[in-house]
């Protein structure tokens, strides 16, 4: 079973809200801090452009490039719930 779980818009570990997604923000807790957002398969850091992750198939990448960190199996074994790119963008995220 997964640690974690993903409604659609929270991430909660147990009761407790560790990110909320709005739409291709993802934010801390249940406030309204930026720490990433998605653009197309990519995953930046906080409100900008830069690309800290990208999602290539059933990989997770590094930057732009294709050094892999992970696959869509490590984020479902984490994370129980809807979503791919968004999924990986929570376990880069709050989860690894």
């Amino acid at each position: 079973m997964a640690k974690c779980t993903f409604d659609g818009t929270n991430l909660k570990d147990g009761g407790k809200i560790i990110a909320n997604v709005q739409g291709n923000n993802i934010r801390e807790g249940s406030g309204s801090c930026v720490i990433g957002n998605i653009q197309g398969n990519n995953i930046r850091q906080g409100s900008g452009s830069l690309v800290m992750f990208n999602v290539k198939g059933d990989d997770i990448c590094q930057g732009s490039g294709s050094s892999r960190i992970g696959t869509k199996k490590d984020v479902d074994n984490a994370i129980d719930g809807p979503g791919k790119v968004i999924k990986a963008a929570l376990w880069v995220l709050c989860c690894r």
